[in-house]
């Protein structure tokens, strides 16, 4: 190849022969499409140099989230800089459209501190009163499942019927996101959940796609007035009452976790 490529051509390609192979294909394309939107990106791979990557990541930090009215995280920053990386360095070593990673030698925002949000007896008073009475009943069952389980959105998500043993309390993830299959024991109360909604031989057992249950999420919040709560929150707070029980150790967390 020769090097005229621009970086926004270089994004391309790097889409369909390398993100496409990813688990994380959709929000790699979702972070490309973010990165595409800059003026960057119209200039050659072999022109750009470290002080447009600084520009870029300088003028990321300024931005404004329009959908939660914040500043784009530094954490989002990151991403989209170790994404660039990844493909600087797929177009020097494979594609010899450029000489150099202009990304190695750029400062990376600072990762903010671990997030450390409970879940108050009160706010989950509110959020179970109002997903048991939500239209949708599937939403009630997921929060118990994430507070019960520990498991990730997508593992909620993605579980099928015929992965799951009712009478054993066990459900199967064939494919998380560590690359590892995992079991998780259902507790009484997770075993509920799922018998609700009344069991099925196979398929998949939630209809929520990803931005359907983000969305959710944030009108119970807005309406509940819940401040600063993520989903992935009930995953640490799952995570943390496991430990409180006594009887598990760090380790039997870890694999119940993933």
């Amino acid at each position: 190849m020769n090097k005229s490529m621009t970086l926004s051509e270089g994004f391309d390609l790097y889409r369909s022969k390398v993100s496409i192979l990813k688990k994380g294909f959709k929000q790699e394309c979702y972070r490309i499409g973010q990165i595409q939107k800059s003026e960057m990106v119209k200039k050659k791979m072999c022109e750009i140099g470290s002080p447009d990557i600084a520009s870029y990541r300088d003028a990321r930090l300024q931005e404004v989230n329009t959908r939660t009215g914040n500043t784009i995280s530094p954490a989002t920053v990151r991403l989209e800089m170790s994404l660039l990386s990844s493909l600087f360095d797929v177009g020097r070593i494979e594609w010899g459209v450029t000489e150099a990673n202009p990304v190695a030698n750029v400062r990376k925002p600072k990762s903010p501190p671990g997030r450390e949000r409970r879940l108050t007896s009160r706010e989950e008073r509110l959020i179970f009163r109002y997903c048991h009475a939500h239209v949708t009943q599937e939403l009630f069952s997921i929060v118990i499942l994430a507070i019960e389980t520990a498991m990730r959105q997508g593992e909620i998500l993605n579980l099928e019927w015929e992965h799951i043993n009712l009478r054993n309390r066990i459900a199967h993830l064939p494919e998380t996101k560590n690359g590892t299959k995992r079991d998780i024991p259902l507790s009484i109360k997770a075993r509920d959940a799922l018998v609700r909604l009344g069991v099925e031989k196979k398929g998949r057992v939630f209809k929520y796609t990803s931005n359907g249950l983000k969305s959710a999420w944030r009108i119970m919040t807005k309406r509940l007035e819940i401040k600063d709560l993520h989903f992935h929150d009930l995953r640490h707070e799952a995570c943390s009452r496991l430990f409180e029980l006594g009887t598990l150790d760090m380790m039997e967390v870890a694999a119940i976790s993933g």
